[in-house]
């Protein structure tokens, strides 16, 4: 077999995780395979409420491949050597070109992580695909042909996408089997050891709405339905529902819970009882009512229960997984299938959420000036290429490492802050081409010094809110032409969504043709959505809305935050993105006499003016652009040292 480099960064050829260890791991997943008589698994990167953040002991995915994303699906065939007894095997793509398959096990993923799957996982174990241009049921049928068994763990895949899966493959006798364990979990040996922590209570001056009248909301809604009972499977929702938090999860501060909400408005809970102290009852009780306390395991007893009493179930079959709607299916209980009850209300943040939201981005916008104010200072005559000796070693001791934590230094000095939204992307040069680049995953990151751009996104949890925000900035010689004008088309589309007034009713989808239309017109483009909603001290990346040709089905409404973050990728060059946290709010148009609703952002931080072609700017855009930044003046300025107060003079110049 070939030695080949797991994961290595950009700048050198060290061995992180090698190829015999995944071999190995593979080795023996297949043993357990032909033991339950499997032709195939599918393994998901998610757990049983399909979370996208995962405690340590659910990264499934990441320990069986090394593909550490957020989103993926992989799938293993029992015998290794079955691509070599049927040479020439091809799959179709999305263009319908044959597509030769050359291992037997495969990686799928989206646009944000094609470069990071092939990085990480071994090309002589695993082929990677992205979803949209290689199907992985079409690889099954490719690979396997008629009449096969195929395990899943059921507790770890949405419904809905369990039956598209199923009903593509069931022409060609091809089964799916549920497994009764996850079979990663029969491997894996030396799994993280997880302790269970305190939920937290989420006080009403943060949250603007008492648990008991979202309650009430939920409970009318299932009236109207006619419907008896929900069931919530997302963690995000019923933390939301109850105003709790936790620390169960990194990047999202949420306990791990389901939960049964009825039409009469009594609750049902489903939680790691560890985790609810004693002593804290009361003070739970007195915060969100009267609900009843139940082991997280129990959700069959649930079932079976409603089953008894034939209550009618509301489900979402996109955030629940295909065990549970299984197990509702065979206790012939009436099932409605619809979008999770919380998951609109949720998005649509009332004024406490709101002001708390700003709060938080001020605070951000603070921790963000003085790192970037720090890092120029840091970087200065490198960038004017006269480095003095005795400060060539301070500035080549800094990497993409040691910049994250110094970004972190800043943003825990905040007042309220609990930890980061998610790991932060700190990428120099062609790392930052990688769209979720995590520099975690390298023993030496990438040092300052060798490339003229680097990339930041990052975002933080405090109790007011979430933040995301992703800034691209100067911080080496070599800058070229090239890289400005594809910065300015960047920055033309992200001011496009912050110009534009759209009525009521718009989708997101609708939209994101306007922040890739700079882009367009010079041929280029980015596999990536351009905006997601976020959630308030939830998850960063929430739903239902979306800018996305793909995703933006919902229309956009007053209270929704969402990102507007066009980007552009080189590979194995450099990346661009620009990101900004904007509410959706209700704007008069005096002239017309109509109400229309625009993009008003709470992200205030500077764009680094030093990459922009200014002739590629329209006067519309300069002007925000300058008012955006004498914005940034007025929020920032009195919390800032002298030497910070100078940069963001110049960062802020009129352009």
């Amino acid at each position: 077999m070939n030695e080949y480099q797991n994961f290595q960064s950009m700048d050198n050829n060290e061995t992180y995780e090698t190829d015999s260890t995944h071999l190995s791991r593979l080795d023996r997943l297949r043993k357990t395979m032909q033991h339950m008589n499997l032709d195939a698994l599918i393994i998901t990167r998610t757990d049983e409420h399909l979370s996208e953040y995962l405690s340590p002991d659910k990264e499934r995915l990441a320990y069986i491949s090394g593909f550490t994303g957020s989103a993926g699906t992989a799938v293993i065939l029992e015998n290794e050597h079955l691509i070599d007894r049927l040479k020439n095997k091809t799959v179709k793509n999305a263009g319908n070109t044959d597509i030769t398959l050359k291992n037997p096990a495969a990686i799928f993923v989206d646009g944000r992580y094609t470069i990071q799957a092939r990085v990480q996982t071994s090309e002589t174990l695993f082929d990677v695909f992205h979803f949209t241009n290689v199907r992985l049921e079409d690889w099954l049928i490719a690979t396997l042909g008629n009449t096969a068994r195929i395990g899943i763990d059921p507790k770890c895949i949405s419904y809905n996408r369990y039956s598209a899966i199923k009903s593509a493959l069931s022409p060609y006798q091809l089964e799916l089997i549920f497994t009764e364990t996850n079979l990663i979990d029969e491997i894996w040996t030396d799994k993280p050891q997880v302790q269970p922590s305190p939920a937290l209570i989420f006080e009403d001056h943060y949250n603007g709405n008492p648990s008991i009248e979202k309650r009430h909301l939920i409970a009318q809604k299932l009236k109207e339905k006619n419907i008896d009972v929900t069931i919530i499977s997302s963690s995000e929702s019923v933390n939301w529902l109850l105003n709790i938090r936790g620390r169960d999860v990194p990047n999202l501060p949420i306990v791990n819970c389901f939960a049964a909400v009825y039409s009469c408005e009594e609750i049902e809970w489903f939680v790691d009882l560890r985790k609810i102290p004693e002593d804290k009852i009361s003070d739970f009780q007195h915060h969100f009512g009267n609900i009843t306390y139940m082991e997280e395991n129990k959700l069959e007893d649930l079932i079976n229960r409603l089953a008894k009493h034939k209550y009618s179930v509301y489900i979402d079959e996109t955030s629940t997984n295909a065990w549970i709607i299984e197990k509702l299916k065979k206790s012939n209980i009436p099932l409605t299938f619809g979008q999770d009850l919380c998951e609109y209300p949720k998005a649509c943040k009332n004024p406490t959420e709101l002001k708390g939201m700003r709060n938080c981005h001020h605070k951000d916008a603070v921790a963000m000036c003085r790192f970037l104010a720090w890092l120029d200072h840091l970087t200065e005559n490198l960038i004017n290429g006269e480095l003095k000796p005795q400060a060539e070693e301070l500035v080549k001791s800094h990497n993409e490492a040691t910049l994250s934590d110094q970004l972190f230094k800043f943003r825990s000095e905040q007042d309220g802050f609990i930890e980061t939204s998610f790991d932060t992307i700190s990428a120099l040069g062609p790392n930052a081409a990688i769209i979720h680049y995590n520099h975690v995953n390298l023993n030496r990151p990438r040092a300052l010094g060798k490339d003229p751009l680097y990339l930041v996104d990052s975002g933080g949890q405090y109790n007011e809110g979430t933040t995301d925000i992703t800034r691209t900035v100067l911080v080496g010689p070599g800058l070229t032409e090239e890289m400005k004008e594809r910065f300015t088309l960047v920055l033309k589309g992200m001011i496009a969504l912050h110009l534009v007034k759209f009525p009521k009713g718009t989708f997101g989808g609708a939209l994101d043709v306007l922040a890739r239309a700079p882009l367009w017109q010079n041929g280029l483009n980015y596999d990536h959505g351009t905006g997601h909603g976020v959630g308030h001290c939830l998850n960063v990346h929430e739903g239902p809305q979306a800018i996305s040709y793909r995703y933006g089905q919902t229309p956009l409404a007053p209270g929704m935050v969402t990102s507007v973050e066009p980007g552009y990728y080189k590979e194995n060059e450099y990346g661009i993105r620009c990101e900004n946290l904007c509410v959706v709010e209700t704007v008069h148009d005096t002239q017309n006499q109509t109400e229309m609703l625009a993009f008003l952002p709470i992200t205030y931080v500077p764009f680094d003016i030093r990459l922009i072609k200014k002739d590629l700017l329209t006067d519309d855009e300069r002007i925000w652009l300058n008012n955006y930044h004498l914005k940034i003046r007025e929020i920032v300025r009195e919390h800032l040292s002298d030497m910070e107060i100078n940069w963001l003079l110049k960062a802020t110049a009129a352009i």
